[in-house]
């Protein structure tokens, strides 16, 4: 339909960028998603910014609305994107919070626990009833009930945790934040409109990303859109689809990734009458939804509890390999979960325990050879063969580096620059968060934003200096194609030498994943020539032993 252009050309052109940063994005089990009705997509976890949104988008099977951060759409690129991809905007609260004037703190924690008194503060002029005092480093936060005067106010419950005790309970008392109270009626009737369409939409129920082993605890806002629009229009039945984001170094340029969906939550209409009620039985509905959701996103996602365990998981997964079966992406990630969910299971087993410690040795002396457990198998030959196929691959490498040599010197801007920019990103995260850990959430959405700006400047800065050549230095250009420039005007030929770095572009690229894996093949070959035959024997027999 006319009206969906813009989504569709949004669409179309974010998948353009997915193909370009990922080697390869896979959807596992979209035969899943109903075709029709409507439908919210809960993703999780949120491991990959705003390139979460985008995998969704190339991937789901139905056009799909999002909730994005209002701050997010009054940025100038991902804003523009997001209206164009009709996504639904909500102010959260913490996007508007302010620095307090003056200092807090709480002078009798034990007679007026929940009194807060003010040091050359102004309560009457920063505060509302309904809004929130927020410590500082996410220490604590209330909500105020009552403004008594600019240096007193009443917070609903008092702050119980020991951190936030420390900073109140000083005497020179400490600094806060002024966290509005949002009204969100507009958004959720936004939502309900979609969803009373027939249309889709696409939220993260853990609220921001993050880089973590596991989910985070998820927020109400999916279960009551659900609830609150089949409570208002008793003729229409919500589905929630979970669906699981899980990704292969997600911050690292041509990995991959996969969008797993998951069987439908149907809402039960027991749920939509206590919702209906509103108080503790609303509580108890949008509870209910929120674990059915929750174990919905845990049957698509993994997750561990550390990042070592992860790579023990990972570890076994890898060396699962049975004869005469190969996995594809989408495989891969669930055999990753079933490991997972064992281990969880047995992980106290004595059995389990040795292996898992067996497991955590291979691993070790594979990163001392600087191999990985699939090259393994590559060590199973003789030296003369070894030297053969290492000297054939070296020439091959060298043949591949000069064609792509070109590309490197002439892209080499965007790439070092994205590099820099998305850690300097990454360190800011990290320092303005409470849940990530080294920003790598933020890295891949950086480099993406970087390279849309950087590259259409290079493409047309090329394409000019190119056209400038021609003419002024036409002996330096290649005969057959001053021939096929002549006669045209200056715009076509600009036009034409555009067109002729894209495609070159793509061909760079996929000369470079190729060259990748040329690359990573030639330390097994001189590690054979190292350490001979029969060692590289013992490695590749171990292997096996743990396989088994």
């Amino acid at each position: 339909m006319f009206e969906y252009w813009a989504y569709d050309a949004t669409s179309w052109f974010v998948g353009q960028l997915m193909d370009v940063f990922f080697r390869d994005v896979a959807a596992r089990n979209a035969h899943l998603v109903p075709e029709t009705g409507p439908i919210i997509f809960v993703a999780g976890p949120h491991a990959n910014q705003f390139v979460d949104a985008i995998v969704l988008l190339r991937k789901s099977p139905r056009r799909m609305f999002f909730i994005m951060a209002a701050v997010s759409m009054r940025r100038p690129i991902i804003g523009l994107l997001g209206k164009l991809a009709k996504a639904i905007p909500v102010e959260r609260p913490q996007d508007l919070a302010i620095k307090g004037v003056g200092l807090v703190r709480i002078p009798d924690t034990v007679n007026r626990p929940t009194t807060v008194e003010g040091i050359d503060t102004k309560f009457t002029e920063q505060f509302e009833v309904g809004s929130t005092i927020a410590l500082p480093g996410n220490k604590g936060a209330a909500e105020v009930v009552a403004i008594v005067s600019d240096t007193e106010l009443t917070i609903k419950k008092e702050f119980k945790e020991l951190e936030a005790l420390a900073l109140l309970t000083k005497p020179e008392g400490t600094a806060y934040k002024c966290v509005p109270h949002v009204d969100q009626a507009r958004m959720y009737q936004a939502v309900h409109e979609t969803l009373n369409r027939g249309e889709c939409i696409g939220i993260f129920p853990e609220g921001g990303s993050h880089d973590r082993t596991s989910l985070l605890p998820l927020k109400a806002g999916a279960a009551i859109m659900a609830l609150g629009a089949m409570a208002a229009n008793p003729n229409i039945n919500v589905k929630i689809v979970p669906v699981g984001m899980n990704y292969f170094h997600p911050h690292k340029f041509r990995s991959h990734a996969v969008a797993d969906f998951g069987t439908p939550i149907e809402i039960s209409p027991e749920l939509v009458e206590k919702f209906k009620q509103g108080g503790p039985a609303k509580r108890e509905a949008c509870g209910a939804l929120l674990k059915e959701i929750q174990e919905g996103l845990m049957s698509v996602t993994v997750n561990t509890s550390d990042v070592e365990t992860l790579q023990l998981i990972q570890a076994g997964r890898r060396l699962y390999r049975p004869k005469g079966r190969t996995f594809s992406t989408g495989d891969v990630v669930e055999l990753t979960r079933r490991f997972v969910r064992g281990y969880e299971m047995y992980k106290d087993v004595d059995e389990v325990k040795d292996i898992a410690r067996r497991v955590s040795e291979y691993n070790k002396d594979l990163r001392y050879y600087g191999i990985r457990d699939h090259q393994v198998d590559s060590l199973q030959i003789g030296r003369r063969r070894a030297f053969a196929m290492l000297l054939y691959r070296v020439v091959l490498l060298l043949v591949m580096a000069l064609f792509a040599l070109p590309g490197v010197l002439l892209y080499s801007p965007v790439f070092i620059t994205a590099k820099l920019i998305s850690r300097k990103k990454a360190k800011e995260a990290v320092a303005g968060s409470t849940v990530k850990i080294e920003g790598r959430d933020v890295i891949g959405t950086w480099k993406i934003l970087v390279g849309l700006v950087l590259t259409p400047l290079l493409y047309t800065s090329y394409a000019w200096i190119f056209v400038w050549i021609l003419h002024r230095r036409p002996h330096l250009v290649l005969p057959w194609i001053v021939r096929l420039m002549q006669g045209r005007s200056i715009l076509v030929q600009w036009l034409m030498t555009l067109t002729g770095h894209s495609v070159m572009s793509m061909l760079w690229l996929h000369l470079g994943d190729h060259g990748m894996d040329i690359y990573k093949s030639i330390r097994p070959l001189f590690l054979v020539l190292l350490l001979g035959h029969e060692q590289a024997k013992i490695l590749n027999e171990r292997r096996e032993r743990l396989s088994n």
